[in-house]
C-alpha cells in the first residue's frame, strides 16, 4: 500500500461465521456418497434453479446441494445441468491450493480417519507441530 494511502475502515462488526463456501461438482451423486456416506456430514438442503450466466451470456440450469456443519454454516456444492457448461465454467487446476478444512474434536479425526480407511479411500496425515492434518482428494 502506498505510504499516502488511507487505512481501509473496517467492518464494525464483522461476519459471525461462515454461512457455506461453494464449489463446482461434476456429479453430486459421487460428491454425496463421499460427503454422506463416507465422511458421515449430512445433506441438509438440495434445490435447482434457471438463471442467466455472464460468462455464457444465456440462462443456464443448475443445483446446489448443503451439507451442514456443526456451527450452522455449510460447505456448499453445485452441479450444471448441462456438460458443456461444466466444462467452460469448471473451476481451472482445482488440484493446487484448493482445499476444505475442518476444526474437529480428536474423537471426530479419529472417526474420519476410520470411515476413510473402512471405504478404502486414500489419505495422509501430516503432524504441523500446532495441529495435525488428514488429507484426502
Amino acid at each position: 500500500m502506498p505510504k499516502d494511502a488511507p487505512s481501509p475502515t473496517l467492518l464494525s462488526k464483522l461476519p459471525e461465521r461462515l454461512h457455506h463456501y461453494a464449489f463446482v461438482v461434476k456429479d453430486h451423486e459421487v460428491n454425496r456418497a463421499f460427503l454422506e456416506d463416507v465422511l458421515g456430514i449430512p445433506l441438509v438442503a438440495t434445490w435447482c434453479e434457471r438463471t442467466f450466466n455472464s460468462v455464457l451470456q444465456r440462462e443456464i440450469d443448475f443445483c446446489h446441494t448443503f451439507f451442514g456443519l456443526g456451527d450452522g454454516g455449510a460447505l456448499a456444492f453445485f452441479q450444471y445441468a448441462e456438460d458443456e457448461d461444466y466444462e467452460r465454467l469448471k473451476p481451472t487446476n482445482p488440484e493446487t491450493g484448493h482445499h476444505i478444512a475442518f476444526k474437529v474434536a480428536r474423537e471426530s479425526y479419529d472417526e474420519i480417519a476410520g470411515r476413510l480407511g473402512a471405504a478404502d479411500v486414500p489419505y495422509r496425515e501430516t503432524d504441523h507441530g500446532y495441529c495435525r492434518s488428514l488429507y484426502t482428494t
